[in-house]
C-alpha cells in the first residue's frame, strides 16, 4: 500500500515525522496481516475438525449444555487487541471463518484503508476533519492500495504559494521519480477526445460534453512542483499522466510528452508501478519533505479525551 502522505489541506501524521512514520506503518501492516491470516488459519482447523465430530459426540454436547457450542462462538467472534496510540484501527473486528483467503485478504485492506485516512487526517496533537467521501473514493482508494509500500501518496494537496493556495490533482512519489496524475472523471462508455490543448470532448451516451482539458492541470501540477526542487538542487523526472480507469481517451495532439491510460492499457501500467523493486530511497524522503513543507495545513488541538484514545 502506498503512503497517504498529504490528503487536501488536512493535517499528516507525516508531516511530523516523515522518516519515521513509513516505516512504522509498513511494519505494522505486516506484523497485522500475519496476525489476522495466522488467527483465520486456526479458525479454518477449528471449523474442519468440528466437523469430524461423530453423532454420539453431538448428543453428548447437547446433553451437557451449550459450553462447546459457546466456546466455538467465541473463538468465531474474534475480537481484536488493543493498539497503542500511533497503531492501526480496525474497522471490522469480528473475524469469519467462512471467509476465503481473498475475501479477507480485502476486508483486511479495507481496514488498512481506513487508518490511513486516519493517519492522513491526524497527528498527535491535531486533527481535521475528514470529509466522508473520502471514505467511498475509489480513485483514492485504488492509489492507495494498489501501490507498493515505497510510493508516496498526495491526493489533491492543497500547495501554499506566493500566498495563495493552489489546489493540485495526484502526486505519486517514487524511489526514481515524481508522477503528476490528472484524473478524467467518466463512466465506463466514457470515450475522451483529446482535441486541444485548452478543451477535450467527452462522448457518452449519444451525448457530447465539453471539457476542460486534463493538460492544463498538469501543467499547473508541474509549475508548481519543478520550481520547488529546482530551488532545493533536486533533479528528478516529473512524468506527467492523464488517468481515466473506465472511459477511454482519443488522442489528436502531436508532440506532447504526456502518457495516458485509460481501460485499455490501466492494468499493464498497474503492474508497471507494483513491480518497481526500490527500496524508498533519501533522496525520495527529501523531495516528499520538501513538498509538505510547501502545502497548505489547516486543523484544531485534539480534545484531551481523544488523546488518550490515540
Amino acid at each position: 500500500m502506498a503512503h497517504l502522505i498529504k490528503l487536501e489541506d488536512y493535517v499528516s501524521r507525516y508531516q511530523s515525522d516523515l522518516h519515521r512514520y513509513p516505516s512504522q506503518f509498513t511494519r505494522m501492516k505486516k506484523e497485522r496481516w500475519n496476525y489476522i491470516k495466522q488467527e483465520w488459519e486456526q479458525l479454518q482447523s477449528k471449523d474442519k475438525s468440528t466437523l469430524k465430530i461423530n453423532s454420539d459426540e453431538d448428543e453428548f454436547i447437547e446433553k451437557e449444555g451449550n459450553l462447546f457450542t459457546l466456546a466455538v462462538a467465541k473463538m468465531k467472534n474474534w475480537k481484536s487487541r488493543k493498539y497503542n496510540k500511533e497503531d492501526i484501527v480496525v474497522e471490522n473486528e469480528e473475524l469469519n471463518a467462512d471467509l476465503t483467503i481473498d475475501e479477507l485478504r480485502k476486508q483486511f485492506l479495507d481496514d488498512l484503508f481506513h487508518s490511513q485516512l486516519r493517519w492522513a487526517s491526524s497527528s498527535l496533537l491535531e486533527e481535521s476533519s475528514l470529509h466522508p467521501r473520502y471514505k467511498k473514493d475509489t480513485i483514492l482508494r485504488f492509489f492507495s492500495q494498489q501501490l507498493p509500500d515505497n510510493f508516496f501518496l498526495m491526493y489533491r494537496p492543497v500547495f501554499y504559494i506566493r500566498n495563495a493556495p493552489i489546489e493540485l490533482d495526484i502526486i505519486l512519489i517514487t524511489p526514481n521519480e515524481v508522477i503528476c496524475l490528472a484524473v478524467l472523471d467518466g463512466d465506463e462508455h466514457s470515450v475522451f477526445e483529446a482535441s486541444s490543448d485548452r478543451f477535450w470532448t467527452e462522448y457518452v451516451n449519444q451525448t457530447r460534453k465539453k471539457r476542460i482539458s486534463p493538460l492544463l492541470a498538469l501543467s499547473r501540477m508541474n509549475g508548481v512542483i519543478q520550481p520547488i526542487l529546482e530551488e532545493a538542487d533536486i533533479h528528478v523526472p516529473i512524468r506527467k499522466v492523464v488517468f481515466t480507469s473506465n472511459g477511454m481517451i482519443d488522442h489528436r495532439i502531436g508532440g506532447t510528452k504526456t502518457e495516458l491510460i485509460d481501460h485499455r492499457n490501466v492494468e499493464d501500467w498497474h503492474q508497471k508501478l507494483k513491480k518497481n523493486p526500490t527500496p524508498i530511497k533519501h533522496q525520495q524522503l527529501k523531495i516528499a519533505e520538501i513538498l509538505l513543507a510547501q502545502t497548505h495545513t489547516m486543523g484544531f488541538k485534539r480534545m484531551q479525551e481523544d488523546l488518550a484514545d490515540n
